[in-house]
């Protein structure tokens, strides 16, 4: 009897316990009221019953009603304000996203443009250059050109994959096949670098569900980002396996030997425009997108992807992709 009281009073509102309280608590003050009646004065007539009662019961609910109605508005006023603060922190938070995201495109977007202004224009003020030297300019304007192509392309491609406006083509995959493809194109880079690319893969692999290109494109910005950070003659290793427990998932692993990320720029390199070190001052080639777009594709497709790094000895790059379809993961 006791426990099933206890139980119904954890379900009563905090406001409602002190009207119950109060009202116990004049109850009780009548009831000595009147026995004190009783015994000092040998009875209680009717006048001092209606007095009694209301000086024990209807005063004391009036002003504790006063009471808990300031106290309680006061309350949810303290919480209004406390939650347009947050939404005040928040947007001061968005517009200074806003203006880094500015400030970060138009550093990205000047810098080729200037390249290829100031080459065009040395190219149009001595046309009796040498061909060799004109040829070297040329190939500076097309390599800028390109990079103003990739930015634009990345952008496009991150804003429609947020706004769910990409179409995906949704069809079996072999991650096998699509890890050596990646590596293949991206082939010239690491003979460049004099990069050595070793690989794993368990055995079966299962075949999973999933956008064969957008997938391609998640392991070639990894591969790039370990090919920028690596020194030359460095090595990268690509690992690919089929777990069961926790989840029935391929997990792909690229490590480098790179010079590793920083522990408090690890969460944030999956972000637009952020990279391990001063952006703005870092002397390697990248948007700093194209980790951004992988993470969207990876979430997309049910998975997760993260990354571990010794700063100075490499990183490691993981993502996982659910065995039984899109959204997968999260069931």
């Amino acid at each position: 009897m006791i426990a099933k009281i206890l139980d119904k009073m954890k379900s009563i509102s905090p406001w409602h316990f002190v009207w119950i309280s109060i009202v116990f608590s004049e109850l009780i003050t009548l009831c000595l009221s009147l026995v004190q009646g009783y015994l000092w004065w040998g009875g209680v007539t009717r006048e001092m019953l209606v007095i009694g009662a209301v000086d024990a019961m209807v005063v004391p609910l009036i002003v504790a009603s006063v009471v808990i109605y300031f106290i309680k508005h006061t309350a949810e006023l303290i919480k209004i304000n406390e939650r347009l603060e947050e939404a005040n922190r928040k947007l001061h938070e968005l517009d200074r996203m806003k203006t880094d995201f500015i400030s970060v495109v138009s550093h990205e977007l000047r810098t080729p443009l200037t390249t290829i202004k100031a080459f065009a224009e040395l190219i149009i003020m001595k046309p009796a250059m040498p061909q060799q030297r004109k040829a070297n300019l040329l190939s500076s304007i097309n390599n800028e050109t390109d990079r103003l192509c990739r930015l634009i392309s990345d952008l496009l491609d991150l804003t429609r994959i947020e706004e769910g406006a990409v179409k995906w083509r949704i069809g079996e995959v072999s991650l096998e096949d699509l890890v050596l493809s990646s590596i293949a194109s991206l082939e010239p880079l690491f003979e460049h670098r004099r990069l050595h690319v070793t690989t794993a893969f368990g055995n079966p692999l299962s075949r999973i569900s999933g956008d064969h290109d957008r997938l391609v494109q998640v392991v070639t910005n990894i591969l790039s980002n370990a090919v920028k950070f690596t020194q030359a003659g460095g090595t990268i290793h690509v690992a690919v396996r089929q777990e069961t427990a926790p989840l029935a998932q391929i997990v792909v692993e690229i490590s480098d030997t790179g010079m590793g990320i920083p522990a408090g720029d690890i969460e944030l390199i999956f972000e637009r425009f952020q990279r391990s070190g001063d952006h703005l001052t870092s002397s390697i080639e990248g948007t700093g997108l194209g980790l951004a777009i992988a993470r969207q594709i990876v979430e997309y497709h049910g998975g997760k992807i993260w990354a571990t790094s010794t700063h100075g000895k490499g990183s490691v790059f993981t993502f996982t992709l659910p065995l039984g379809g899109l959204g997968a993961q999260e069931a």
